[in-house]
């Protein structure tokens, strides 16, 4: 039988960079000698469409080819891509949740419960973690584009992947932009980092 460490969900919009991070954070598990697989999905290939990645990582080859159908993390890359579509369905209890928002966690988990959006969480179980990742993005890279501000979030968040690694597949995928996404996803962790004590 096939162990699966975790299945998780990226969503936002197109060009924010959601189909690289999936695949760059499938690379990064893969350094530390796990199995991932990142499957992208997306509706007509338009800038500011929604977008979704799913990723799993598991310890041994995974033989699946489809999408999950429940998560241990989802990570919403746009501020407000969860008030339109259910971002929250398929989680499961001790999940995490990381949000590209300026609110504070606890602002951001009583409006997932009260039901105002369409994102309602049911579960008992969870973690919320918020950074305004585009506002960092903006500020660092001088675009709003949240990959790599997301991908340090995740490697805080979840330990399933190191910021070395991160570090490693953005220094080998970005170029000459490498420092400043380092910079951003570095930010990025530090910060989960403090609202995870």
């Amino acid at each position: 039988m096939v162990e699966v460490i975790s299945e998780m969900k990226l969503l936002g919009r197109g060009g924010q960079g959601i189909v690289t991070a999936g695949e760059l954070l499938a690379r990064s598990a893969t350094l530390a000698g796990l199995h991932a697989q990142s499957i992208p999905s997306f509706g007509a290939e338009r800038r500011g469409g929604p977008s979704q990645s799913t990723v799993r990582i598991s310890n041994h080859p995974i033989l699946l080819r489809c999408n999950p159908s429940t998560y241990d993390v989802i990570c919403i890359f746009d501020p407000t891509i969860w008030h339109f579509v259910d971002a929250t369905r398929g989680l499961k209890e001790d999940s995490i949740l990381i949000f590209n928002s300026r609110k504070k966690p606890l602002e951001l988990d009583e409006l997932l419960r009260e039901g105002r959006y369409p994102s309602k969480l049911s579960i008992k179980n969870y973690r919320v973690y918020c950074l305004d990742a585009t506002g960092m993005a903006m500020d660092v890279l001088g675009r709003p584009i949240t990959n790599t501000t997301m991908m340090g979030a995740f490697s805080a968040a979840t330990e399933l992947v190191s910021m070395e690694n991160v570090i490693q597949v953005i220094k080998a995928n970005f170029g000459p932009q490498a420092e400043a996404n380092i910079k951003v996803a570095e930010e990025a962790y530090l910060l989960i980092q403090m609202q995870m004590r």
